[in-house]
């Protein structure tokens, strides 16, 4: 009896997952202008799994980087905030990073089919 009281009182702390904050960065916010007069925010998350000290992903940072790069092409990105933070569980965890910044449209997108047109890149 004391057996499974024991078991049904542990079971859950070694089950049991926490979240970690660990860093944000914050860019500057050049050139600064409210989000009212024209700015989107656009975010992009990547994650990394880890078991037992193993992964395979090592190159999420850079992919949600690209991923917040895509979300703005027709403008100019600025103020960007990264924020890295693990989730954890047992003998694994999550590294997450979360990107947002202020896309703020620069040319049309009509102006810029025209401009490439013009100038094809080969």
């Amino acid at each position: 009896m004391k057996n499974l009281i024991f078991s049904i009182l542990i079971l859950p702390i070694l089950t049991s997952c926490a979240f970690s904050m660990h860093q944000v960065h914050v860019s500057d916010f050049q050139p600064y202008a409210p989000i009212e007069q024209g700015g989107e925010v656009v975010k992009a998350v990547g994650e990394q799994f880890v078991i037992l000290w193993f992964t395979s992903e090592t190159n999420y940072v850079n992919e949600a980087y690209a991923q917040l790069q895509q979300k703005c092409i027709h403008g100019d990105l600025s103020s960007i905030t990264s924020q890295l933070y693990t989730e954890l569980g047992f003998m694994s965890w999550k590294n997450k990073i979360l990107l947002q910044g202020v896309c703020r449209e620069t040319k049309s997108k009509s102006a810029i089919v025209i401009e490439q047109i013009k100038n094809p890149r080969i």
